[in-house]
């Protein structure tokens, strides 16, 4: 009978550790699986946003060569890093995208995955002749400082040399370029349409669709352009009118990812019902149509999602990096071209791209993250 009490007590101590210990397995076995669902669409997320970034950037770099208001050495050198990086997006492609791997995922439209890989490799070989005829044409971009000459301080045969009829290689060049932009813009026209059925509440998803090219336009507008004012230390006689021009296109594509977010509507959400086991569908309210609802707890194979943060706190997240302040810091970075304080300019651009690379991650990390 002395004994009781301490019997009582070791029990329910017991109990207590016992309790403590399912309890750190829980969140082990939910830590691993939250683990599995980043290793399988952290290489997605890369491939799509690496997408991005090189249609927008050659994008807004063969525009520039159209308006030809920049210099050769700008224009060559960017072009063969975008080559380059255009090549290691196919490689990603070719590891981590192929249409045997996407077609594992049952929520992605199946009926478009082979055709992502062809269009990618063309606008991938098409920029190669347009390298080729940049490097060819001596006389691309604009020559001397650059600096933009009044038509009353021009000179007799610089106006004569505006009016001349552009040469074959540029006109080649161009072509060119605008051949491997229809490739590229295929290219995220397809994966638009595999990625579709996870966002596709309203309008059978054209609002998801949309925002692929939006962020293409955001991406390689603000990376072209925080390249382009690191031109403008050694040439700061050029003309502001190309970076404000770039500066421009990055503007347009933030506010165009905002408004197609906004008319979005709700995300398609797949779940597993724990008693039926069966997969289901729900629409979840949502800001963007890349960011699921905050009530997503388990993916399609029923793994359980644990993070630091709410799907929804990082949502709000998202919206302050990907639209907030990439519209202030670029309107200040506009405003500061328009003055001439390219040095200014070129920092505020250097926080835009941080902030649009680190907000297309986390969204196409929460567009994902149901899969």
């Amino acid at each position: 009978m002395i004994f009781a009490p301490l019997d009582k007590e070791m029990y329910n101590l017991y109990g207590s550790r016992r309790e403590r210990i399912s309890l750190i397995f829980y969140i082990e076995d939910a830590l691993e699986g939250y683990k599995d669902i980043m290793l399988v669409t952290l290489p997605l997320v890369l491939f799509i946003v690496m997408t991005e970034l090189s249609i927008g950037s050659f994008a807004v770099l063969v525009l520039l060569d159209w308006r030809n208001e920049v210099k050769r050495g700008f224009l060559v050198s960017y072009a063969l890093i975008y080559l380059a990086l255009t090549g290691l997006t196919y490689l990603l492609q070719q590891n981590f995208s192929t249409p045997q791997l996407l077609n594992t995922f049952g929520q992605l439209d199946s009926a478009w995955t082979p055709y992502l890989a062809l269009p990618l490799f063309l606008f991938f070989l098409l920029m190669i002749p347009y390298n080729l005829f940049l490097w060819a044409d001596r006389k691309a971009g604009v020559e001397g400082d650059g600096k933009q000459e009044t038509e009353a301080t021009a000179t007799e045969e610089t106006v004569e040399k505006r009016v001349q009829r552009p040469s074959v290689v540029r006109i080649l060049r161009i072509v060119s370029g605008v051949l491997a932009l229809l490739s590229g813009l295929v290219t995220l026209f397809v994966m638009a349409m595999i990625y579709r059925p996870l966002a596709d509440a309203n309008l059978g998803g054209v609002f998801t669709v949309a925002s692929f090219f939006a962020a293409a336009l955001a991406l390689g507008g603000v990376m072209t352009a925080m390249w382009l004012g690191h031109w403008y230390l050694v040439t700061p006689a050029l003309s502001e009118k190309p970076l404000q021009f770039a500066t421009t296109l990055v503007l347009i594509g933030v506010m165009a990812q905002l408004a197609f977010a906004l008319a979005a509507g709700p995300t398609t959400v797949h779940t597993i019902s724990p008693n039926a086991g069966t997969t289901t569908s729900s629409v979840v309210p949502s800001l963007s149509a890349a960011t699921p609802g905050p009530h997503t707890q388990k993916n399609v194979a029923g793994t359980a999602l644990v993070t630091p943060l709410s799907t929804d706190a990082i949502g709000w997240v998202r919206i302050l990096v990907s639209f907030v302040m990439p519209l202030v810091l670029g309107g200040l970075a506009w405003k500061l071209i328009r003055d001439r304080s390219f040095q200014s300019a070129t920092g505020m651009l250097y926080l835009v791209v941080v902030c649009s690379l680190a907000g297309e991650a986390m969204a196409r990390g929460l567009f994902l993250v149901g899969l």
